[in-house]
């Protein structure tokens, strides 16, 4: 079985000097998803279920991944259940801001957009941007007119910040929205899309996967981007106890013996359905 790409290995890595102790205190705080969680029992956490090795489901239905192992340690230290809500990665903002759901982890890149609606804890891991296309495709457009073109067709994963990066910097290319990275694959190998913008991690995996070998991705990444956990504003106490657990994962190695296990060994490719 093929090691992850060094790209992969070299991007994405735990951030123990990042992932900060430092609190804020919010006066107008509501702490009211935290009421909630306390009196049910249990974090409900929004995950896409699509996105390995940060998440995805396995053949028993099963949800596996980075952001499951770090969210279970989380529980454990918060005293609560852990329960992950699955839905497409488009849908998790407003599930977040209706509380449907206490959390987002689900490879979520904090950006400044985002931060205008949700506070962030982290960042605990690093992740690249990149576009995966077929080898023909790629070598047709890098010979002719560069992917930012009007004639270029990309798909993007809807709300992403895959899609943020293709409408500022490739503008000229046109750009849909798709609900799945299954959605956008088969449309590249049909023809009716020329690439998808994506994660880094997922441009490799696809490529892995590819049983045929058609598949390309770009020898650099387009952006890199920085990994946290989203909570509602005006959740000072929530975001203190998410703070403070997750420093302690880093400062006890844990958050590194966990990024090790996703990121250095290859075996959970297995498992994918």
């Amino acid at each position: 079985m093929r090691l992850l790409p060094a790209s992969i290995r070299s991007l994405v890595f735990f951030l123990l000097s990042i992932v900060s102790i430092s609190f804020s205190l919010h006066v107008l705080a509501e702490n009211k998803t935290l009421d909630r969680i306390n009196q049910s029992g249990e974090i409900v956490i929004g995950m896409s279920g699509e996105q390995p090795p940060f998440n995805f489901m396995v053949r028993n239905a099963e949800t596996i991944g980075f952001d499951v192992d770090i969210a279970m340690k989380l529980g454990q230290a918060l005293d609560k259940n852990v329960r992950i809500s699955h839905m497409p990665f488009g849908e998790l903002q407003d599930a977040l801001k209706s509380g449907k759901v206490d959390i987002i982890m689900s490879g979520f890149s904090i950006t400044q957009e985002r931060s205008n609606r949700f506070n962030f804890v982290g960042p605990y891991a690093l992740t690249g941007k990149s576009i995966v296309t077929t080898k023909e495709t790629l070598k047709r457009i890098k010979q002719t007119t560069g992917f930012n073109h009007q004639d270029i067709r990309l798909l993007a994963l809807q709300n992403s910040t895959s899609m943020t990066l293709a409408e500022t910097r490739l503008e000229k290319a046109s750009l849909k929205p798709v609900a799945h990275y299954e959605d956008a694959l088969l449309a590249i190998l049909a023809g009716e899309a020329d690439a998808l913008v994506a994660d880094l991690t997922i441009c490799e995996l696809l490529i892995i996967r590819d049983v045929n070998s058609s598949l390309a991705t770009l020898k650099k990444p387009l952006a890199i981007e920085e990994i946290g956990i989203a909570i509602n504003k005006n959740e000072a106490q929530l975001e203190t106890q998410l703070r403070e657990s997750l420093h302690q994962l880093a400062s006890t190695g844990e958050l590194k013996k966990i990024h090790s296990k996703w990121f250095d060994d290859p075996g959970w490719l297995a498992l994918l359905p």
